[in-house]
């Protein structure tokens, strides 16, 4: 989404020029708010894809950088994450937790597919020796 702002008598322009433009699967919108109060028109994004997800295993370096560039470049947003870390019960070693949501606006991306999400989240977990999920939220 995105909120600009224009010269009056220009709006036309603009509208014409980005509907000239748009990509598959995008749309344009304006509204003309003569007001010039940014805050007068509410937009409340519309959800189009919810899950959650986890991850469990041994810590180690950029384990977070690496799950959370995972859902970025899948077209999903976090909208809760939290760690943890623990004793594992056997080796002494550290384990590390995370737990999360992540989310996708509307209108989700043609290319966009919750199967291949997961399943670039499962190879990531083999890479890492961990468990990673990601399971759909209704």
């Amino acid at each position: 989404m995105m909120h600009l702002s224009v010269p009056s008598g220009r709006a036309e322009a603009l509208r014409n020029a980005l509907e000239g433009c748009v990509l598959e699967g995008m749309s344009v919108i304006c509204f003309e708010d003569d007001a010039v109060d940014p805050n007068a028109v509410e937009v409340t994004p519309k959800i189009g894809y919810s899950g959650e997800f986890s991850l469990s295993g041994a810590d180690n370096l950029g384990i977070v950088h690496r799950l959370t560039s995972a859902l970025s470049r899948n077209g999903l947003s976090i909208d809760k994450m939290v760690t943890a870390q623990e004793e594992a019960p056997f080796g002494g070693s550290t384990l590390f937790k995370v737990l999360g949501v992540a989310t996708a606006s509307e209108p989700l991306s043609m290319n966009f597919s919750p199967d291949r999400v997961r399943d670039e989240l499962e190879s990531l977990g083999e890479e890492m020796n961990c468990d990673v999920k990601l399971e759909d939220v209704e």
